[in-house]
């Protein structure tokens, strides 16, 4: 007869029965080693484009990883890619996989490698954590005067190559429909005001306009923090004491702001900006005597670099202290009865505030 198991034997021999199904099935075991990673750079995603005059100016981010999200030490070039089409062949910016495909296949079939930055070249192209490119246009730019329409489009994408010679996907495609720039306006005019350089010019309906400033007429910058509409604009970061530059360029914006194409700058002016703006006026000035002398203080006046104390007692006056820095003085041998003290403050141009002034009766020394 067959003995039957012991609850204890049934529960030892499922225990045997599960470690034999792990070490078939390799649990806790180790498994067969990995193939090894094959580095490719991540994709750029923020490629940019901008008409400037008859070039094209792009702009994107340095490549520093990989498609797996490591680091990319080992950069060997960036291709920059242009395909030129006609605008009633351009497919639709579709925003699925297969659009993306299909737009990156007519790159690839109908453009070219206009550029292989690399060593040098790649040095000279970045700035800062950005890579810049500029493709003049030429005669791809409409004659007309004051054309609107262009039966042409210019696709740019760029594509990194890295780790003996594996390149990237093709970047997000940006486009360039070539117009002619638009004028600059005119009639700009600059007064130097408190609050910094009032320009003002002639604006022209549905354009938008940049601010350009400039310390020495030679290097430019945009000042305007976005394009704009209005035809007047105040500096307010410009440094009294000096003197500027400043010239507009007309842009095409589209409604979001993002600029797709700049005028040639008009002519530029100058204006002297000099530091003839008093300081704010001392606050709180309060005069404690005390025994055998006065003391004075006041809270910090905006825009001061120092402070200048005068003391009148009955028709003398006389001068304590000039340019001193401290926010605090002590009138060490005041005469005695009623005094009365004046402080201004002075900045750096040796502009000096409107007074604030206090009185008290002094013991005398």
């Amino acid at each position: 007869m067959r003995r039957a198991l012991t609850p204890a034997a049934r529960l030892g021999f499922a225990v045997f029965l599960l470690g034999s199904f792990m070490a078939e099935t390799g649990c806790g075991r180790k498994g067969p080693p990995l193939p090894p990673e094959i580095r490719v750079a991540d994709t750029t995603r923020d490629l940019r484009v901008v008409q400037d005059e008859e070039t094209a100016r792009l702009q994107w981010s340095y490549p520093q990883m990989t498609a797996a999200g490591g680091p990319l030490p080992d950069l060997e070039s960036v291709e920059v890619w242009r395909a030129e089409l006609l605008l009633a062949q351009e497919p639709p910016p579709g925003m699925t996989a297969r659009d993306r495909a299909t737009r990156q296949n007519l790159l690839e079939g109908r453009g070219e490698i206009i550029a292989s930055l690399e060593g040098d070249g790649l040095d000279r192209a970045t700035q800062g954590s950005m890579l810049v490119f500029e493709d003049a246009l030429g005669d791809r730019v409409t004659a007309a005067t004051g054309a609107e329409s262009s039966d042409t489009v210019i696709w740019y994408a760029v594509r990194s190559v890295c780790c003996r010679g594996r390149h990237s996907d093709f970047s997000n495609i940006v486009r360039v429909v070539p117009l002619p720039a638009p004028s600059a306006p005119e009639g700009l005019e600059i007064v130097a005001e408190r609050g910094g350089p009032q320009l003002q010019w002639t604006a022209i309906e549905g354009q938008k306009v940049l601010v350009e400033r400039s310390s020495d007429g030679q290097a430019w910058e945009v000042v305007s923090p976005s394009p704009l509409i209005e035809g007047e604009w105040v500096d307010v970061n410009a440094v009294q004491g000096k003197t500027w530059y400043y010239r507009l360029r007309s842009v095409i914006a589209r409604t979001d702001g993002t600029i797709i194409r700049k005028g040639a700058p008009g002519s530029s002016v100058r204006v002297d900006f000099p530091d003839l703006y008093p300081p704010g006026s001392p606050i709180d000035l309060v005069c404690l005597p005390e025994a055998g002398r006065v003391r004075l203080r006041w809270r910090a006046a905006d825009g001061a670099t120092g402070y200048s104390i005068e003391r009148q007692h009955r028709k003398e006056t006389e001068m304590l202290a000039e340019a001193i820095s401290e926010i605090s003085f002590v009138d060490e041998k005041p005469p005695s009865g009623t005094v009365k003290y004046t402080v201004w403050a002075v900045d750096a141009a040796g502009n000096r505030s409107e007074p604030s002034s206090c009185k008290t009766i002094a013991e005398g020394s």
